[in-house]
């Protein structure tokens, strides 16, 4: 920092500084937001009426809070840029003040260097308008420093690089496993595999009977038994979520919430030690425009954490629904196998009546889906617990949707709250202590 400056305009510089740090920082969190927070709409899987209503209330609440980053961002800057002019003029010389850029934390450093405004010093010049930036060369063209997340960082490494439920058709037969060993194979055809489903019950569930329903499939469409596919019509739309990315993403967000938790304390503080050094009007008008800035910014962090949790909480929904599936789905298989396995042996015999084996194939395949179809009724019904929408839930409980999380704005000064910003209001504490 320059020198000589009066001890009063040393501790208006370094607060400055800190709000321009918090300023860019904000900047970071907004771009942490758009990277980290945008769920892939696909991790929600295909749940009817859930995973698309999750998908969109989740996007419409990042959105809410990328808002409150960029508010947080541009009244920081303001408060920076003001006092910081104050000071110059008051001095009647440049300033050049370092940053450290102390506040953020592991997650939230990396976006540091890629916000607007990172640098290692600022400046302001007497008579100015705030901060003077560093022009970029005109011949040199400007490219956003990258985002480098170090490889320690698993968690944060992770996101961009998921890879979500797939499936991969190929020409190949498909079979039916018996009871007896004796396995059918149908020549010829197409058959599907189903890849990165998580490795949990559901998944291992569909890779141990992925060929079974798949000839079940088949032999429904074959005699036109006009059904839901069990696997095509209900577990595919649980198996193609991938509530780990969700919760992994989510859980991330508390590092936002971490971050304005800290900046807030920091402002806090440091605006009762302004105070030691400054009287006048403007100086007690500033503190109460500081005051109601923190107290937003209180209300910022509840957000983000807010958020977070709710991310968390529909990732461990989506999970109870996979579990709920996957016990269904082996609840009545060896049942169903048998049932097959007959269908297949009396169509392939000789003199077999074949409207017996399909009435029979056709009882215990609509038993299975009924069975199926209801476990998904029960559980979706649970999870649309989670986001239902009606004016009780917003009392009792928030949710994704809720219109109780909606962006917060910074509030509107009060008459007369933009006193701070005439630098003949602040006048030197006269008990100030040193510096």
């Amino acid at each position: 920092m320059t020198q000589p400056l009066r001890v009063e305009t040393r501790a208006l510089v370094a607060y400055a500084t800190e709000r321009y740090e918090d300023a860019v920082t904000c900047g970071a969190i907004r771009r942490f937001l758009d990277h980290v927070g945008s769920v892939p709409v696909a991790a929600w899987g295909t749940l009817p009426d859930v995973s698309a209503k999750l998908a969109r209330d989740w996007a419409i609440a990042l959105d809410y809070r990328v808002d409150e980053a960029i508010a947080g961002r541009d009244e920081m800057e303001r408060m920076a840029d003001t006092l910081l002019q104050i000071g110059a003029d008051l001095e009647h010389t440049d300033i050049v003040s370092a940053t450290s850029f102390d506040v953020v934390n592991q997650d939230l450093a990396p976006y540091l260097p890629a916000a607007d405004g990172y640098d290692t010093q600022i400046r302001t010049r007497p008579g100015g308008a705030g901060i003077v930036t560093t022009p970029h060369n005109q011949h040199d063209p400007y490219e956003r420093p990258p985002v480098v997340i170090p490889p320690e960082n698993t968690r944060l490494s992770a996101v961009g690089r998921e890879t979500l439920p797939s499936t991969r058709i190929v020409e190949e037969p498909i079979s039916i496993g018996s009871s007896d060993g004796n396995d059918l194979t149908i020549g010829g055809g197409r058959t599907t595999y189903f890849e990165n489903g998580g490795g949990d019950a559901l998944d291992q569930f569909v890779q141990e009977y992925r060929g079974n329903l798949l000839m079940l499939e088949a032999m429904l469409t074959e005699i036109g038994s006009g059904l839901r596919m069990p696997l095509s019509d209900l577990i595919m739309n649980a198996w193609s979520s991938s509530p780990d990315v969700i919760r992994n993403r989510a859980d991330l967000l508390h590092s936002v919430a971490n971050t304005y938790q800290t900046l807030r304390t920091d402002m806090t503080e440091e605006t009762t030690s302004l105070g030691r050094y400054w009287d006048g009007n403007s100086a007690d008008a500033f503190a109460q425009h500081a005051k109601a800035r923190t107290t937003w910014i209180s209300q910022v962090q509840e957000q983000a954490g807010w958020l977070a949790e709710e991310g968390k909480k529909a990732a461990t929904m989506i999970e109870g629904l996979r579990n709920a599936y996957a016990a269904a789905g082996y609840d009545r298989m060896k049942e169903l196998l048998d049932a097959m396995q007959d269908y297949a042996t009396r169509v392939r015999g000789l003199f077999s009546p074949c409207s017996n084996a399909e009435d029979k194939l056709l009882e215990v395949a609509t038993a299975y889906i009924t069975f199926m179809a209801e476990s998904e009724k029960r559980a979706i019904t649970e999870l649309a617990a989670l986001v239902r929408i009606d004016e009780q839930e917003r009392k009792e409980r928030p949710d994704l949707g809720t219109r109780s999380h909606d962006a917060i704005r910074p509030p509107a000064p009060a008459v007369g709250g933009d006193i701070w910003t005439d630098g003949g209001g602040w006048t030197p504490n006269p008990e100030r202590p040193p510096l």
